[in-house]
């Protein structure tokens, strides 16, 4: 979706569509546009019909926005009614405003499920039944050819008890299965190969792309937090999954199944990834997501604070965050859960998990930049380090995207203490410039007391 006007007008109480639709109230605001409960005045008076309207300039657009906005109602029309996929109604242009209806879900997200609601903690009949909702609606999707590449839980909508996925956001999806635009989707939950800094690839498959960005929801749901910020060498705890394919389980309190499933989603070569129909079997298979407590009592501290952090409901309350810029960024966010791609990317408010041991050498595989004609060898280099720092071959970390998607990489907002953290302005940005405020979980200030060795590795496990 393209960028819009911040300033829109209250539309509450007001019509569109030749009286058909009535704004009765707004479930969400965001840096672009507007969501509003909406009544269908033409449904029966004693069962009406509700809507969610996501309201959205379209005072100056360029051509290439209107194009982009054009393939996102176009992609998401396609795929309406498929399972699990929210549905997009209609598209209602007015001589300003341009009005998604869509189906109506009240519950939020699964960010929300997941952080706020704490839906899937040792839960694991709700977890199995939402993930494999989940893998039905992206697998429906990729058999009409339509791939999302922007798969993560803002973008994914659910009722308040964590059931009834509905996969949302088609601003960054693409009906190709190939494609060639890098650093395209959400830094957390993209895959190696779409990032694209250590790989010579000309090309990466959206497909098994997205198979990724599924493993790190999964992850999300069992444990409530990101198994790395960023998967390439120059990430740590990236970096440490690749010496130790056992890493994340001695760090996240998950099952030794669990383990093994997200291996194979976690595998360099796209092709050897798992596929969508077997992963959905071997979830349904799975005993139990989540360490017993027999294994608790042996784990690690990280594994046992982990735990803890997301056994603790923490209460929610509003920060103020400095307004990403824009630029080229052609997507929304909004707090209902109807969302857009490129907004800012919210995060799991855990402390960093604590550990005592004494640190020991270990030995970490990077990866040399791979010919595009061998995409199933890959060439690595090990050398000795200490303490978790890896070095990276890929030069700067920035990604880019190219002009087949709608924008760059989801943008990443954190939590700012008002009081303690004041933050650059954006270059070109005055104190004039507009801020929001949005809900976020509240965080410890408290030191975390973690020794220098896994500081660095540890908190790329966090989200804040």
């Amino acid at each position: 979706m393209v960028v819009m006007s911040s300033n829109l007008p209250d539309f509450s109480g007001q019509t569109i569509a030749n009286g058909r639709y009535q704004l009765i109230e707004e479930l969400g605001t965001g840096a672009y546009g507007s969501v509003y409960r909406a009544l269908d005045v033409n449904s029966d008076p004693n069962d009406p019909s509700f809507y969610a309207i996501k309201c959205l300039s379209k005072e100056d657009l360029t051509p290439e926005q209107v194009a982009y906005q054009a393939r996102e109602i176009a992609i998401h029309k396609m795929v309406s009614g498929l399972p699990h996929v929210l549905t997009l109604h209609e598209v209602v242009e007015e001589e300003l405003y341009l009005y998604f209806v869509l189906e109506l879900c009240m519950g939020g997200d699964l960010f929300n499920a997941i952080t706020v609601h704490r839906a899937y903690y040792r839960n694991n009949a709700l977890v199995k039944k939402a993930f494999v909702e989940l893998l039905d609606g992206v697998y429906a999707c990729h058999q009409m050819g339509v791939f999302h590449r922007d798969l993560k839980p803002e973008n994914i909508l659910c009722l308040k008890d964590g059931s009834g996925i509905l996969l949302a956001d088609f601003g960054l999806a693409t009906r190709r299965r190939v494609c060639k635009d890098f650093g395209c989707g959400s830094s957390f939950y993209m895959s190696p190969e779409c990032i694209g800094q250590q790989f010579d690839y000309p090309t990466y498959s959206a497909s098994h792309s997205d198979i990724w960005s599924l493993g790190v929801i999964l992850t999300n749901m069992i444990s409530g937090r990101n198994p790395w910020k960023l998967a390439t060498t120059v990430d740590d705890c990236f970096s440490s999954y690749l010496h130790n394919p056992d890493f994340l389980r001695e760090m996240l309190p998950i099952s030794k199944g669990a383990n093994e499933i997200l291996k194979r989603i976690f595998t360099l070569n796209p092709l050897s990834r798992i596929s969508l129909p077997e992963l959905r079997q071997r979830i349904l298979e799975l005993d139990t997501f989540f360490m017993d407590e027999c294994e608790l009592e042996e784990a690690s501290d990280n594994v046992k604070t982990a735990e803890v952090s997301y056994a603790t409901r923490i209460p929610v309350t509003k920060l103020v965050v400095h307004r990403v810029a824009t630029d080229d960024t052609l997507n929304a966010e909004y707090d209902s859960g109807y969302s857009s791609s490129s907004s800012s990317d919210r995060h799991y408010p855990y402390e960093s998990p604590s550990d005592n041991m004494a640190p020991t050498p270990v030995t970490i595989a990077t990866f040399s930049r791979c010919s595009s004609r061998d995409i199933a060898r890959v060439v690595v280099r090990s050398h000795r380090i200490e303490n978790f720092i890896i070095g990276s071959d890929s030069g700067t970390g920035e990604t880019s995207s190219g002009g087949e998607s709608e924008g760059p990489i989801t943008p990443e907002t954190y939590p700012i203490d008002p009081v303690n953290s004041v933050p650059d302005l954006p270059e070109g940005e005055s104190l004039d410039d507009s801020i929001f405020a949005v809900e976020m979980p509240a965080y410890s200030k408290e030191p975390m007391g973690l020794p220098s060795f896994l500081a660095s590795a540890v908190q790329r496990l966090n989200l804040v």
